[in-house]
């Protein structure tokens, strides 16, 4: 019994010290870019895609909200590295968070961003 409760207690350890990744997608619209594109009809060319990331961290729980700031820095780097000229614009936009965390003390929340660039014509 001495044994077993030895080797539970080093089982116990070695998952407390040990870090863990978290990955969520989030595919409901939180998206902080609204735009009213009708896709529908064929008068548009599909350009590339673009992405941006961001990532907050914060200790103890404490640091804001990091999942908030880390989308809002995330879609703003999408945008500023899509380069959009003329008749373009970002449709499809989609982020996805992953999430970092050492024994609750130190958190990183890392959000990617996404989105195909369209041109009308």
């Amino acid at each position: 019994m001495k044994k077993f409760f030895s080797i539970l207690a080093i089982v116990i350890a070695l998952a407390a010290v040990s870090s863990c990744g978290i990955g969520t997608e989030l595919t409901f619209n939180q998206n902080q870019i609204q735009t009213s594109v009708v896709l529908s009809q064929n008068n548009f060319n599909v350009i590339r895609t673009v992405s941006g990331e961001a990532s907050a961290e914060y200790i103890f729980g404490i640091g804001g909200r990091a999942q908030v700031m880390a989308r809002n820095a995330a879609t703003a780097n999408m945008i500023k590295n899509a380069g959009l000229v003329g008749s373009q614009a970002i449709a499809n936009t989609n982020i996805v968070y992953y999430e970092e965390t050492v024994l609750g003390i130190w958190t990183r929340v890392t959000a990617y961003a996404t989105g195909t660039v369209v041109e009308f014509k």
